[in-house]
Parts: C-alpha cells; sequence; structure tokens
C-alpha cells in the first residue's frame, strides 16, 4: 500500500450493524476529511447518539445502545475508549486507527553517547528536545449540518426533470459522388455519440420542509424567499465549526484575509473618539488613523476589517445605521436629557409594545416608506424632555439596527429652517420595553411648543433626518411650563411666544387648562403607573358633579388625552384601554366621549365605614 492510499474498510456484523457502522464511518470522514490519512478522527458516543436520534426521532439512550453495539462488532475500524466517564470511539480515514509507535532503538539522543567522548549532560538540553510535535488530531464536535451535507447525509428532493420528445430533422440526400473501385474502401471513423447532459441539482431543501428552485431568477428569489435565503445562509454561516467566512451586519468576509488590529491601534481609536467627543464613522477613522483611500484596492476588506474587530471588543459600541456605521467608547457625554433614564423611559413607552399604538390610524407604513416622511403632534411630555417614543410610524421611518445584539443608533436631526442640528439617540425596544428618540430638547424649547405641528422627514444621508413646521405670525400665550428651580418642581404657566403653527386643541395654554397648574410633579418610577397618572388627572381636570361625602368627577377624553400627555406619553387608544378596564371610570351616557371618575375610598372612611358596620352588628 503506498502513501496515501485509503484502505476501504469492511464491516460485520448484522445487516443493520453493517449499515449503521458504515454510516457512521462516512460521517467522521468527511469531518476528517481535511487531514492526514492516519489521523487519528474521535467523536464521542453521545454526540452520535444526540445526532441520529434527532434524525431518526428516537430515544438518545437507545440509539446510544444501538450505535455502541454497531462499533463494538466493528473493533477492527473503530477504537473504542473510555475518558472521565465518556466513551469516544476513534477512525482514521485510512479506515482504521493505528497508534504511532516511537522507535527508540536509535534515537538522536542515544548516539550523543555512543562517541568515545560524549557531551556533557548539562549541555545536552541545548541540542536536544525530550518533546514530541503535536500530531494533527480532530476532536469531537458538534455534528452539525456541514458534516451532515459532506457525508451525504441529508436528503435533497430533486423535483423530476420535464422529458420533452423533439423529432429528428433529416436532411434531403445528396447525389452519390463516383466511387474508385480499384482502392480499398477505406472505413469511416465511428463518431460515438455525444454524452447526455448529466441532471444538475438546482432545488434545496430548507430544514422546514420548503423547497426552492435555483433555476429562478435572482429578482424572483429575493421577492418570495429574500428573508427566509438570507437567515439560513447566515446560521449556515455561523454555525460552520471552521469559522472560514464571518459576518458583519449583511456582509461576510474570509476570515483569513481579514488584518487584525493591535491593542495599540484600539488604543489610537478610542482616544481619537474621545478626542472628537462624539460617535465617528469608520470611513472617517480610516482615514484619519490609518491613512486609508477608498482608491485603494484593500479599501473594503480593511474597512469590514475594522468593523469586524472593533464589534469583538468590549470597550467599542456600534450606533450606525446600514450606509453608516458609527462607533462610539464609554465615557462619551450623554446624549439627550438626564431626567428621565432609561429604564423609566423603557417602561413609559411599553404602551407601544402592548399593542396600543394608534400613529398608524391616518397614515400607513407604505406611504411613510414612499414618501419618507412622517406627521406629528407634540404632547407636552414630548416637548419639555425633547423625546419621542419610537412608535410604528416612525419605525417606518427610521432605520433598523443593523447588528442583532444592536440596542441605540445615533442619528442626526436638522432643522433646516433654522440652520441648527444636534445628536439623537434612537433606543430600540427590548423585550416588553419600548423604544424612543431622545436628544430634541434644545430644538423643541427654542422654536417650538406643545401641540406644534411637526414634520419629521428622510435626507440623502441614511443617518440624518429633518424636522420642518409650519410658520405663522409670532403669537404670545401662557403656556404650561415645568418650573424646576425650586427643590420641589411644579407645573406653573408662562408667557411664551412662538411661530409655529399649532393644534388648538393640543396647545397646553392658560385659558384652557389653567387646572393643570395644580398637578404634582411626580417622580418618573411613579408615571410609569398609569392608572394612577390617570386617576390623579381626573381629580384635577375634571369637573365635580358630586357631593362632598362622595365626589364623583366627569371629563372629556380630549381633555384627559391632553392632560395625561403631561405626566407621561400615552396613545389615544392605550387611554381607551385605562378607561375601559378601569374600576373606577364609567362612561357617560348622556355626552358621547365624556367619562365619570368616581374616586375608591380613603383608607380613613373604609376603617369608619367598618367600625359603624361593628356597631350595628353589636347593637342587634
Amino acid at each position: 500500500m503506498t502513501a496515501g492510499t485509503i484502505d476501504r474498510p469492511m464491516f460485520t456484523g448484522n445487516e443493520e450493524q453493517q449499515a449503521l457502522a458504515e454510516e457512521i464511518y462516512q460521517l467522521m470522514a468527511a469531518q476528517g476529511r481535511l487531514f492526514a490519512f492516519d489521523a487519528p478522527i474521535r467523536q464521542t458516543l453521545q454526540n452520535l447518539a444526540d445526532f441520529y436520534a434527532r434524525q431518526r426521532q428516537m430515544d438518545p439512550a437507545e440509539a446510544a445502545r444501538l450505535i455502541d453495539e454497531a462499533l463494538r462488532v466493528n473493533d477492527q475500524v473503530f477504537m473504542r475508549q473510555e475518558t472521565n466517564g465518556d466513551v469516544v470511539f476513534i477512525t482514521s480515514r485510512r479506515g482504521r486507527y493505528i497508534p504511532p509507535q516511537s522507535d527508540t532503538i536509535h534515537t538522536f539522543k542515544q548516539r550523543l553517547y555512543e562517541p568515545e567522548n560524549p557531551l556533557p549532560t548539562d549541555d545536552l538540553s541545548v541540542v536536544v528536545t525530550t518533546t514530541r510535535p503535536a500530531l494533527t488530531t480532530v476532536e469531537p464536535v458538534f455534528i452539525s449540518e456541514y458534516w451532515q451535507q459532506q457525508a451525504g447525509l441529508i436528503p435533497v428532493v430533486v423535483e423530476p426533470a420535464v422529458e420533452t420528445s423533439v423529432e429528428p430533422v433529416v436532411a434531403a440526400p445528396e447525389a452519390a459522388e463516383p466511387v474508385d473501385v480499384s482502392k480499398p474502401v477505406e472505413e469511416e471513423p465511428q463518431v460515438a455519440p455525444p454524452a447526455e447532459p448529466a441532471q444538475v441539482n438546482t432545488v434545496i431543501v430548507l430544514p422546514n420542509g420548503l423547497q426552492i428552485d435555483l433555476r429562478r431568477s435572482v429578482e424572483e428569489l429575493m421577492a418570495q424567499h429574500g428573508a427566509t435565503l438570507m437567515s439560513q445562509l447566515r446560521t449556515a454561516i455561523e454555525n460552520d465549526p471552521l469559522r472560514r467566512l464571518v459576518l458583519f451586519g449583511n456582509q461576510a468576509f474570509p476570515e483569513a484575509a481579514l488584518v487584525s488590529f493591535g491593542k495599540n491601534d484600539l488604543r489610537r481609536i478610542s482616544d481619537y473618539i474621545r478626542e472628537v467627543g462624539e460617535p465617528l464613522l469608520d470611513s472617517q477613522i480610516i482615514a484619519d488613523i490609518f491613512y486609508h483611500n477608498p482608491r485603494q484596492s484593500d479599501y473594503e476588506v480593511f474597512r469590514f476589517a475594522l468593523n469586524y474587530r472593533l464589534s469583538r471588543e468590549k470597550d467599542f459600541e456600534f450606533v450606525g445605521v446600514e450606509g453608516a456605521r458609527l462607533w462610539s467608547v464609554r465615557n462619551l457625554p450623554a446624549i439627550g436629557t438626564k431626567r428621565v433614564k432609561a429604564s423609566e423611559m423603557g417602561q413609559l413607552a411599553g404602551y407601544i409594545e402592548e399593542g396600543f399604538d394608534d400613529s398608524l390610524a391616518e397614515q400607513s407604513v407604505d406611504s411613510i416608506r414612499k414618501s419618507g416622511q412622517v406627521s406629528h403632534v407634540l404632547t407636552f411630555f414630548e416637548w419639555e424632555y425633547g423625546i419621542l417614543p419610537l412608535t410604528r410610524a416612525l419605525t417606518a421611518l427610521l432605520p433598523q439596527p443593523l447588528l442583532a445584539d444592536q440596542r441605540s443608533a445615533v442619528l442626526r436631526f436638522e432643522l433646516p429652517q433654522h440652520y441648527v442640528s444636534t445628536l439623537v439617540e434612537l433606543r430600540y425596544p427590548t423585550g416588553n420595553r419600548g423604544g424612543w428618540l431622545q436628544g430634541l430638547e434644545a430644538l423643541f424649547h427654542d422654536y417650538l411648543v406643545p401641540g406644534a405641528l411637526i414634520t419629521l422627514m428622510r435626507t440623502d444621508d441614511p443617518r440624518t433626518f429633518a424636522i420642518t413646521y409650519e410658520e405663522q405670525e409670532e403669537m404670545q400665550d401662557r403656556l404650561l411650563v415645568l418650573d424646576e428651580s425650586k427643590k420641589t418642581p411644579k407645573f406653573t404657566f408662562a408667557n411664551m411666544s412662538y411661530a409655529c403653527v399649532v393644534d388648538t386643541d393640543m396647545l397646553v395654554n392658560q385659558q384652557q387648562y389653567g387646572r393643570l397648574r395644580n398637578l404634582k410633579a411626580f417622580p418618573m418610577n411613579e408615571r410609569r403607573k398609569a392608572d394612577l397618572m390617570l386617576e390623579h388627572v381626573f381629580e384635577i381636570i375634571g369637573a365635580p358633579v358630586g357631593t362632598r361625602m362622595e365626589p364623583k368627577y366627569a371629563a372629556s377624553f380630549e381633555t384627559l388625552f391632553v392632560a395625561l400627555n403631561v405626566l407621561r406619553p400615552a396613545s389615544r387608544e392605550y387611554l381607551r384601554h385605562l378607561l375601559a378596564e378601569g374600576d373606577y371610570f364609567t362612561p357617560d351616557e348622556q355626552r358621547p366621549g365624556w367619562w365619570f371618575y368616581t374616586p375608591p375610598p380613603s383608607p380613613e372612611e373604609e376603617d369608619e365605614e367598618d367600625q359603624n358596620e361593628e356597631d350595628f352588628d353589636d347593637e342587634e
């Protein structure tokens, strides 16, 4: 047998054991097909049992028993070892594994002592090493779909080819030329008929059973199965045990082709971002630190390598979007107000994730994506804190996260009518907590008022958006403000001038909503309790229609909506839910759109009623 020759193993046992042993051998040989013929290929009994239990829908213990019996009777192919309680089977691509034996009869170490004057023992360690180079070993790994495909263990359904009959075309007979009979007739060489083209498999079968024919055009495949194909491709790349391809966003590159960045390079990048004071684009980092030019042939590979390496570092956070990849580091100045914590705002905007979002009542997702703009009326809470809840309408306008674990993105919002701009942080929703935009406080306070009609729109830059409003003659009014100059914040009215068109019903002025000065400025952790906030708003803004002993308040739906949005964000749909599910709210049958609120008895009143009932029982 010459070097590199593979023995075809012979399997023993009954038919089922032979088939099972041969199948396992093919699987393990495919796992080690890139290694030497005699390199040991190891696989644990547990991994094999789990694989066949899933494939054949059987009990893992029963699968382990059948595999162990089949491989035991084929010990000429599989070597069985027990290590720390785990059973391991070893074979090689030669068809059997023979442990290497070291020939110690004539070693280099011995020959140094055979001369008459050998080297001193102290000098022996200089020229002799007692360690042996590590042999290539294929260790047991999880049996993924990659090895199953290599071993041909995943069946692929192929659509039968459509047979078409074609009538042969017979050429018209030509006039026969005269033949010289004195010369021997030479036989014409027979030409072999052309080989029939091999049937090409163009159908792939996904794990869920979906069959996709790749003969269709790319446009048709992506239109119908684009998301599924991208998901399957991403899963296959991520599950590749050799990690030959790596992903960042929607791009994939060979890992071996990527350059590495040392600690000094990473320190220079982080220092530069801190020096600028805001997140930076990857292209700006490459140009200012590494002096790479987009015209260089390796620019895109270098750019991908930078983004991929930074995504693996804990000190860097990706805050970009598709088309604008930004990186941030720790201890950068915070974007937006510090008066509302991220955990608190996520709970305040949780009603969106609960399904109480009516932002698409007047504009659809398709129209927003087509026009690239969203109309919105500012509420007092949004104006005061510079925060916009991430409704479904804004989600259709704003970019989606590029990475699966991305928490936020940093955008730039411009006010083109005044040539100003500001950084805005987009927080994506997580779990039952809603998302929001923060960082618009300065723009809102300088040029807008609560109730302003604004339009948010895209620009040519994927990370830059514009806010516009319709202008009118400057007006003055006494509008609600939150006075935080004192130790205890409180609501009050102050003279303000504005030149933007407003929704008069949403304009929180003293003339319409003078009672709101009595609202209590609750801490943010208490404002997340929407039902309690609504009860407090009802008592302040509602008209008393009850008695002193049995208080009762009445208020219109629109008034409650404006007043509730002073303390916390809420949609009209969410307010309807609170009114319908509340124990103390009842609709006014005489006036549609009006509601009553009957406060529950106070603890002192409940104790007094209980005492009266006890006294009445004692008298009886």
